[in-house]
């Protein structure tokens, strides 16, 4: 037994000192969304975690942001949140807008033709000062961004166009 004790000694110090290591090891699924991350970052968006939509629990995703071309004079600060269920009082389907916030009508149809073709995860567009966003949450990995990214390149240049306030007007807040 005497001669088992220095062995058992030395793998407990070696247990003591790779265990925290291992622990502290990125898993593959945030290597992933490492990688996700920054291939969003090289096409242009900029990504910011952000609480999911109250209607889908407690948590938080990711928002893969396209900036505006001109942020100036925009009507931003609304949110559109998916819902639990689909019902005919919501915006689209199961689409509706955070504290009765809503976009400019003339937003609204590019907003309807947008939520057609974004990834299955998709969980809220949002419009802040920094750009038009996609909450989204990253499972559907490669193909979701490809079609995140297919979807702000083409609905955010009319979506800024739809929500800009018209000259002579006073500056959105």
């Amino acid at each position: 037994m005497a001669s088992w004790l220095p062995l058992i000694i030395v793998l407990f110090a070696l247990v003591l000192v790779v265990g925290p290591v291992m622990w502290i090891k990125p898993s593959r699924r945030d290597r992933d969304l490492a990688a996700l991350r920054q291939r969003a970052a090289k096409a242009g968006m900029t990504v910011q975690m952000m609480p999911l939509p109250a209607a889908l629990g407690e948590g938080s995703a990711a928002v893969y942001f396209g900036r505006w071309e001109d942020s100036r004079r925009l009507q931003t600060d609304w949110v559109l949140e998916l819902q639990r269920v689909s019902h005919a009082m919501h915006f689209a389907g199961r689409w509706d807008w955070r504290n009765g916030r809503a976009a400019p009508q003339s937003a609204r149809a590019a907003l309807v033709e947008m939520l057609g073709v974004l990834p299955e995860d998709a969980c809220a567009v949002v419009a802040s000062r920094g750009g038009l966003g996609v909450q989204w949450r990253e499972s559907s990995g490669d193909p979701g961004l490809a079609a995140l990214e297919a979807a702000l390149g083409r609905f955010r240049p009319l979506i800024e166009q739809a929500i800009r306030l018209p000259p002579g007007r006073p500056d959105a807040a």
